[in-house]
């Protein structure tokens, strides 16, 4: 009898891009690979950055979906304007052209796919991870506004391969005591329950 094929978590982050020079998301994927290993109780975890680029979008992502085939994505971003984790339920039909990429690039058109729908939406379970995010202390919402830049769009095309998927928005890092925004080490254990939560769904 062949053995069943172990289920796998994709779980990425992106590397800088103009706004954000430190993405506190490219150091969230080493030290959640340090922590949770390559495997946990028979489900697989693979950890990647992203370039922060639209070519990449074909180039690494979509690559990465294919040869992976993984059985549930978890992206990470980052999103400055934030002051809590936000899970995405949404990404919406759109690209930002005034916003340049990693590389200086725009967008070659303002929607993610003309014959397409609106909008998507995310294909995990957002209430359920929320709450096993919460449990770390961190202050944790469900959005509908996944933005329209990279992070919109990654979203979209997870959502539109058919695996379940979905996307968190983390805040920027604290500057100084007085800010309130919560420390990498509190992310990082939010993210954890929301990687374990994920795949305790698919066992």
């Amino acid at each position: 009898m062949t053995p069943a094929r172990r289920k796998t978590v994709l779980v990425t982050g992106f590397s800088p891009f103009p706004g954000a020079p430190l993405n506190p998301t490219e150091r969230l994927m080493h030290r959640l690979a340090k922590r949770l290993g390559d495997h946990q109780c028979g489900v697989r975890f693979m950890f990647e950055v992203l370039p922060t680029t639209w070519a990449g979008r074909n180039e690494v992502t979509a690559r990465l979906r294919r040869e992976v085939r993984p059985d549930a994505i978890v992206h990470f971003g980052v999103d400055g304007s934030r002051r809590t984790l936000n899970i995405e339920t949404r990404a919406v039909n759109q690209a930002v052209r005034v916003r340049p990429d990693a590389t200086g690039q725009a967008p070659l058109r303002p929607e993610l796919d003309p014959s397409a729908e609106r909008a998507r939406t995310a294909t995990l379970p957002a209430e359920a991870l929320r709450r096993a995010a919460a449990g770390s202390g961190v202050p944790v919402r469900l959005s509908r506004n996944a933005g329209t830049y990279l992070c919109n769009a990654t979203l979209w095309d997870s959502i539109g391969s058919g695996i379940p998927s979905i996307f968190v928005h983390v805040p920027a890092l604290p500057r100084g005591r007085r800010d309130t925004r919560p420390s990498l080490a509190l992310i990082e254990e939010a993210a954890l329950r929301i990687v374990k939560e994920t795949a305790r769904r698919l066992r």
